[in-house]
């Protein structure tokens, strides 16, 4: 496999990236990329960008290359579920995470609302809020039993992977009309204005296959956002 490497590319931190990752690799090809972060003092998603802005389709053809091995195409038999879970951690935006908990601080009651798949999703998350906060959590997966929970001091969650399933204009309107303030966390991007939650936060610039029906996507990015909200409201309590 020839790879034409273009430094022209890179920027000054880049290039310095590089350098530095051009001479340790040469003493030790068993690098891994969060230690080559690490060494850089850079984040991983960081040396990523760099591999592939050199051409390489991976850290490990990127490490065969500056260690003079011969270059091994990827198995590209691999899900493009897979691939697209890869980007969505390479590129994770952990502000998404200190938003959420600024918004969940606001409120001493927690309304979490899912259909089907995510309604699971929404189950697990309201057992481990309950665990690192004080706040009452609940759960739902029905839009009138939604409206009977919350009041002025509520924050109502609703997850969704497309946000097309079902249209929830109504339970936004009803809960606002009773004083609560409505968060929809989508995974997919639409860049419509029908949704009418007061904060929206996008998960991924993705999509999922086109053949498979809502209820059969997958919620790994869910739990995914979740965990990482978790992790930090754990350091919190502890410290």
């Amino acid at each position: 496999m020839t790879i034409n490497i273009n430094l022209n590319k890179l920027n000054d931190l880049e290039l310095a990236v590089h350098s530095k990752l051009s001479e340790i690799i040469k003493e030790n090809d068993q690098l891994k990329i969060l230690e080559a972060a690490d060494y850089c003092q850079v984040s991983s998603s960081k040396i990523s960008k760099l591999v592939r802005k050199l051409g390489f389709e991976s850290f490990k053809q990127y490490k065969q290359f500056l260690s003079g091995q011969p270059i091994i195409h990827e198995d590209r038999n691999i899900s493009s579920e897979l691939e697209r879970l890869k980007d969505f951690i390479d590129n994770f935006d952990p502000t998404l995470v200190d938003e959420f908990i600024t918004l969940f601080k606001k409120y001493n009651r927690i309304v979490l609302f899912g259909l089907g798949p995510s309604f699971i999703c929404v189950e697990y998350f309201a057992y481990k809020l309950a665990l690192v906060s004080g706040k009452n959590i609940l759960v739902s997966q029905g839009e009138d039993h939604a409206q009977h929970l919350v009041d002025e001091d509520t924050l109502l969650i609703v997850f969704s992977v497309t946000g097309k399933f079902a249209s929830f204009e109504n339970l936004f309107n009803s809960v606002k009309a009773k004083g609560a303030e409505s968060l929809l966390i989508l995974e997919e991007y639409d860049n419509t204005s029908a949704l009418k939650a007061d904060h929206i936060f996008y998960l991924t610039q993705s999509a999922q296959s086109e053949k498979l029906l809502p209820y059969e996507k997958t919620r790994t990015v869910f739990f995914i956002f979740i965990e990482e909200i978790l992790a930090k409201l754990l350091v919190e309590r502890d410290s």
